[in-house]
């Protein structure tokens, strides 16, 4: 017997979780309603001025619709800065506005209890401080701006904006305007709404970055200030982005809406400025600076993807790839696709676009709809300890709001998010949670920097600390028959049962050992003891298989998966865990791998929000481990006879044809004349010229409206339904080499769709060994043919086919049997076959008027009710738009003009006779179009007859057009006209011809969505012919007699009726010659001959 053996290979994987922000126990602060308290948000520290205390973590806020502490100001706007406490109002105002006396010089001696109101020169009121807040990071300034400051003048006031400049301590350093006395006469075309502040930065190297949106009619620009203390080396030169005609951007761009900092091109610190209206889709503008230069250098531009984006409304800058370079990150909050809104952009090959102009292709992330993702960026620094940077991203529209965490790698950010916090996930939620975002500082000092969210809504933020992570090493090791352990386990025969774990027993098994080892990722750091829950599940994890061949343990369990808990102390870090897996019997599929995940997990208490005033909760105390090495998945593959290689490389041949008459042009396409069979047969035959297939499986992938019937094999192959469209026949596990099998597979085309001219057969076989050759489906085509031979055939049926009596108006007929008596045409719709008509209609040319040479007619065949159809499979009449059924509205009544004494008269017309001759006149009435033709019978008597009908225009018509559904073979459908004759057309008209035909005519029409072939058409077109004569009593052929001679016959009648009797007489014709026995005298003679007569006589 061939010896199947099982190896075991490892694979490594990295699954993405929830990571290592904790939301259960944030850090929240309040400010006052309506302040928009958290609109801004900056992590700060402040380093002790002897470096030997531990360093002052401030969460600073800015609230731009906060009082301010200055007087006399309403709404002005205040920075916050606030403690890492559980408190959540016990933030303090920083003390910036209200120490400016005239001459606009700042006095940091004046106390905060004594500060001064506004100059006469300025507005305070409404100027938003607090609209950008940035710290410089640990130790360094800190920057609030006022985007709405108003300069006032005696006759104009001017938004031009300012920003203070803090010390670590948050004491006064400087006032920054940009654009104080610049010129402003032509108001917003120059400097007069400046808007200074909108966005910001502080450098590394002491310099500040002020976005500056509104100078020169929007167009923007940022001016960059040196802000170190050293005054007098160093560099005081204010340099700005190219402005007026020689400005990157049009009007109301808005460049400066954003702005960052970075060493983007490997050369040193370059500078990125958001302009999200440029160019209808936003842009960013990239510069340079050369000393002592005040314009800056365009560098390039990188432009939005899709108009209204707001593409660079926030950027921010992070070495998201470790490669030492800054990459940019660029949002378009208003991003929309379908079920998407917001993207974000991370460039990381700026350098290569500056040196080689070659354009930058970004890694583009996108939120859900509707959510503005991207409103608000941050570099958290490296979260995770992987030596690259990670970003968080704000999207505070989804829900309440929602914060995505990713991370950076080697090959840049990875775009999926490895942890998404939802308002939600916080004991408290807040509105706009992610409106703004600030990170990289290590808060709470744990060795992880944090994350400051701000939701202005709720006018609070909340500060999310960071777990320590432990990192955990899995690995899986092997076990030999010897007990000792290597990297690669001896060949595994399926077949066998037992295995060095468990001898002695009666299934197949192998075993291994799962092992992790755990250390902390700060090493200054020692880990404490660890409880960790340890999961290994077989095959079914991922969902794509419901069950596994193998099971973990004690046979009677049979369980695939196991779960056990591991201590791992401060003494041993380390732990490997035996398991012994078993083959379930029977099982088929011996060349796919069998695939194991094993999991780690910590257990530990859930962490508790603490009340106000309590400590904060030691964040040491819920650590969590690595993700990207807590889980592994590793996989044992069989390993068949198929080679040196261990590799069985296969080579199926399959053949296949179809049951129908070939194409004698075309190779594998074929005719299926629909009827006249009854199934559609696929005989396939599949070989194998190479080594032996595992699973090798024959499929035929088939039209939807095909329904498969069943198959049989010269082999032991097996086919059922994949599903609606794919039939799968197994035909050996192994198939073995030079092994042969047919298979006819049957199909039932009884419910092929109607508009299907093509059918398609796809056929193919595969196995789980390797394929020597690839090879194309086999494609087999039949064309279909829908043949039904359809006919028509019309009658008419006629009630009192007399016409006459008085002419009546329109007007005066109330009643339908007023207007004359019925006619009903009938329309025999018959199907020969051999297929089926799904659909048909029937358009019948109704005569409703007489032609004449007016807009309307005289009514001829009144239709009183909607036609009806009657089949099998249902149908449906319609009239045309403007046609309706009894258009007087005449009431129905019974009498005896309903009742049906002539039998059906056929279409048939009557024969004209051999010897006739047609006698045309024109009518006096010029309304009148239609002529009578004169007939002359083998009698030789004249006939005057009129015809109307639709086909040779004598009578107005419309088209009756009714559809007939699902007409089988041999089966018909009736069509029934049912209409009133205008008894007053005809006698007013032709009272003295001696007969009328009225016609209707109908045909068939196929749909041009339905494929059906009919060979004679000739049948499809019928005529239904109703005869009607003039009632016999109203029929006069001469003129009147007149009076007198009527009086005159009267007399000379009644004269010789006289003169006859009297002659008669005369002769004795009124005398009779034979006594009558009956007579007096006679009676008496008998009585007396007779006594039973006399008897009688006296009764």
């Amino acid at each position: 017997m061939k010896c199947y053996q099982l190896v075991l290979v490892v694979l490594n994987v990295c699954l993405v979780h929830g990571f290592n922000l904790e939301p259960r126990i944030p850090v929240i602060k309040k400010g006052l309603s309506g302040s928009y308290f958290g609109y801004s948000v900056a992590e700060h520290q402040e380093i002790p001025d002897d470096d030997k205390g531990r360093p002052k973590s401030w969460m600073l806020i800015g609230a731009p619709l906060g009082q301010n502490r200055q007087p006399e100001t309403n709404r002005s706007g205040a920075l916050w800065q606030c403690p890492l406490t559980t408190y959540k109002t016990d933030c303090t105002q920083v003390i910036t506005d209200g120490r400016s006396t005239e001459g606009s010089l700042y006095d940091t001696n004046i106390e905060s209890d004594d500060l001064i109101p506004p100059g006469n020169d300025e507005i305070k009121d409404n100027q938003w401080l607090g609209v950008t807040v940035r710290s410089q990071g640990i130790g360094g300034k800190v920057m609030v701006c006022a985007h709405r400051h108003i300069v006032k003048t005696a006759d104009s006031q001017w938004g031009q904006g300012q920003c203070y400049i803090l010390t670590q301590d948050l004491k006064y350093h400087d006032l920054k305007k940009p654009c104080s006395g610049k010129p402003t006469n032509k108001a917003h075309e120059q400097f007069g709404y400046c808007q200074a502040g909108t966005s910001g930065v502080l450098t590394s190297e002491d310099r500040v970055v002020i976005g500056t949106p509104g100078p020169h009619t929007w167009r923007g620009t940022l001016y960059l200030f040196t802000v170190s203390e050293e005054f007098l080396t160093r560099d005081n030169t204010v340099y700005n982005a190219p402005m007026q005609d020689s400005s990157p951007v049009n009007k109301y761009s808005y460049l400066g809406m954003s702005v960052t900092v970075g060493n983007f091109f490997g050369t040193g610190l370059a500078y990125a400025a958001g302009a999200p209206r440029s160019n209808g889709t936003g842009q960013v503008v990239l510069l340079t600076r050369r000393d002592f230069k005040p314009d800056m250098d365009v560098a390039f531009i990188l432009d939005g993807e899709q108009f209204a984006s707001s593409f660079g409304y926030e950027i921010t800058s992070a070495d998201v790839n470790g490669d030492k370079i800054t990459d940019l990150i660029v949002a378009a909050p208003f991003y929309f696709n379908k079920a998407e809104g917001g993207a974000v952009y991370v460039y990381t090959t700026l350098q290569k676009t500056y040196k080689e102009r070659e354009k930058s292709k970004p890694i583009k992330l996108v939120g859900r709809e509707e959510s503005r993702f991207g409103f608000a960026l941050t570099n958290l620094g490296d979260l995770n300890k992987d030596g690259y940077e990670d970003i968080a991203i704000g999207a505070p529209y989804e829900k309440k709001g929602t914060v995505y965490i990713y991370l950076g790698s080697k090959n840049g950010i990875i775009t999926v998010p490895s942890q998404v916090i939802h308002a939600e996930d916080m004991p408290e939620p807040l509105q706009t949670f992610g409106y703004s975002l600030s990170g990289g500082i290590d808060m709470d000092q744990n060795g992880y920097s944090d994350l400051l969210v701000g939701a202005y809504e709720n006018d609070a933020v909340a500060l999310l600390r960071s777990k320590k992570i432990i990192d955990i090493t899995t690995y899986i090791r092997y076990l030999k028959k010897d007990g000792t352990v290597q990297d690669k386990i001896e060949p595994i025969d399926p077949n066998k049962v037992g295995c060095p774990g468990d001898p002695n027993s009666n299934h197949t098994c192998f075993s291994f050992e799962a092992c992790c080892k755990t250390e902390s990722l700060v090493k200054e750091e020692d880990l404490q003891n660890l409880k960790l829950n340890y999961y290994i599940e077989a095959e079914t994890y991922s969902g794509v298989k419901k069950f596994s061949r193998v099971w973990f343990g004690a046979e009677y369990f049979h369980l695939h998966y196991i779960n056990r808990t591991v201590n791992l102390d401060t003494k041993k870090l380390e732990h490997c865990q035996k398991e012994i897996v078993y083959l379930k019997e029977n099982t088929r599929d011996i060349q796919s791998p069998i695939k194991f995940r094993l999991n780690y997990s910590l257990i530990q208490e859930e962490p508790i929000m603490p009340a106000e005033g309590e400590p904060l909760p030691d964040i040491k105390n819920y650590p969590i481990l690595n993700q990207q090495e807590s889980a592994r998945v590793f996989e044992a593959t069989f390993q068949k006879d198929c080679g040196n290689n261990d590799i069985c490389e296969t080579d199926l041949q399959v053949k296949a044809r179809l049951n129908l008459s070939a194409s004698s042009v075309k190779p594998n396409f074929y005719e299926l004349l629909l009827g006249e069979r009854d199934e559609v047969v696929v005989d396939v035959n599949v070989s194998n010229i190479g080594e032996s297939a595992y699973e090798a499986q024959l499929f035929i992938i088939h039209s939807q409206s095909l329904n498969y019937i069943a198959s049989k094999s010269n082999d032991s192959a097996i086919c059922n339904l994949h599903n609606a469209t794919i039939v799968g026949c197994s035909i050996g596990n192994p198939f073995k080499k030079d092994k042969v099998v047919n298979i006819q597979v049957r199909f039932d085309p009884k419910e092929l769709e109607d508009n299907k001219s093509q059918l398609e057969f796809v056929i193919f076989a595969n196995s789980t060994s390797k394929e020597i050759k690839e090879k194309e489906p086999i494609k087999l085509q039949a064309t279909v043919l829908k043949q039904a031979e359809l006919s028509i055939k019309g009658s008419a049926k006629i009630q009192w086919a007399f016409y006459g009596g008085p002419v009546v108006g329109e007007s005066a007929i109330k009643h339908l049997n007023e207007v004359g008596p019925k006619v009903s045409h009938v329309y025999e719709v018959f199907n020969e076959g051999p297929w089926r008509v799904s659909s048909l209609e029937v358009r019948i040319s109704w005569p409703y008027e007489v032609a004449n040479d007016k807009a309307h007619g005289k009514w001829l065949l009144y239709l009183e009710e909607l036609p009806t159809v009657q089949a099998l499979g249902d149908g449906e009449c319609i009239l045309p738009s403007g046609q309706v059924v009894n258009p007087l509205k005449l009431q129905d009544s019974v009498s005896y003009d309903d009742i049906d004494v002539f039998q059906s008269i056929t279409s048939t017309p009557l024969p004209l006779p051999h010897n006739h001759t047609n006698h045309m006149r024109i009518r006096r009435d010029t309304e009148k179009v239609v002529n009578t033709r004169t007939i002359i019978d083998k009698e030789g008597h004249r006939h005057q007859v009129v015809s109307m009908n639709c086909k040779t225009g004598t009578a107005k018509c419309f088209d009756i057009t009714c559809f007939i559904y699902n007409l089988q073979r041999k089966q018909e459908a009736i069509i029934t006209v049912k209409a009133r004759l205008w008894n007053s057309t005809l006698v007013e008209d032709y009272p003295k011809v001696n007969e009328v035909k009225i016609g209707s005519n109908a045909k068939i029409v196929i749909p041009s969505n339905v494929i059906i072939q009919q060979e004679n058409l000739k049948d499809d077109y019928a005529i239904a012919e109703t005869i009607v004569y003039p009632d016999l009593l109203d029929h006069q052929d001469g003129e009147p007699v007149p009076i007198w001679i009527i009086i005159v016959a009267i007399v000379a009648g009644l004269l010789l009726f006289i003169l006859i009797t009297l002659v008669l007489r005369k002769l004795g014709f009124f005398k009779r010659r034979r006594p009558d026995p009956t007579l007096s005298g006679n009676l008496e003679k008998h009585r007396d001959d007779n006594p039973e007569s006399e008897a009688l006589f006296k009764r």
